[in-house]
């Protein structure tokens, strides 16, 4: 009887638990390729469950990886969604993979489904942060890929502000990481620091912060 007692409780501890975290959802991705690496990027919201930018080098099953190359080496906008899960935990490392639909276009829109149930492993996180709306627009996270090769990441800022990610090249080391700031208060086209140079914009969201 005591161990029936027991195991009630580790269940109503557990569903307390998950009651609470306020992460749990639906949370959209858009996947982008650098040098034959395919990266996935949470699709952030100003504020609530979805205010935060999270980026991780994502591993594909073989056959997807391989059909998505062609979409992604042209710069096709690719989205995912994932089954529902805890944001906290896969930002804590607790969650290392998840399913989700993926999507050419973007998948709330007018995004058509390619492929169904794919699984998506994280291979390494780079960049963990909330939204914080009460800055300008004009800081970058900069991620050092390797291979004279950086992310740079708009910092989402107070409304109306745009989701940015790009790459440059530049003589970050992999794991190297920094803020920087733009005297442009909006999309960069060329980047103005000259320790980033080629800059491409892999992808540009400006609806969701308007």
């Amino acid at each position: 009887m005591k161990n029936v007692f027991i195991g009630f409780l580790l269940i109503c501890i557990c569903s307390a638990v998950r009651a609470h975290d306020h992460s749990i959802g639906l949370h959209g991705m858009v996947l982008f390729l650098v040098d034959e690496r395919i990266y996935a990027s949470h699709l952030p919201m100003p504020s609530g469950k979805h205010a935060v930018q999270f980026i991780f080098e994502a591993q594909l099953p073989t056959q997807y990886r391989a059909q998505l190359m062609p979409f992604l080496k042209a710069n096709t906008l690719v989205t995912v969604r994932p089954e529902t899960f805890s944001l906290n935990k896969l930002r804590s490392g607790y969650l290392t993979q998840f399913s989700g639909d993926i999507f050419i276009g973007h998948f709330e829109r007018t995004g058509k489904i390619k492929y169904m149930d794919v699984t998506f492993q994280v291979q390494s996180i780079l960049l963990n942060k909330p939204v914080s709306a009460s800055q300008h627009n004009g800081q970058f996270y900069t991620l050092g890929l390797g291979n004279n090769t950086c992310l740079l990441v708009h910092k989402i800022g107070k409304s109306p502000s745009f989701d940015q990610i790009a790459k440059a090249q530049c003589d970050y080391h992999a794991g190297q990481t920094s803020e920087l700031s733009s005297s442009i208060n909006g999309p960069f086209t060329t980047f103005e620091l000259t320790d980033f140079v080629n800059a491409e914009t892999l992808y540009l969201e400006t609806t969701d912060f308007k």
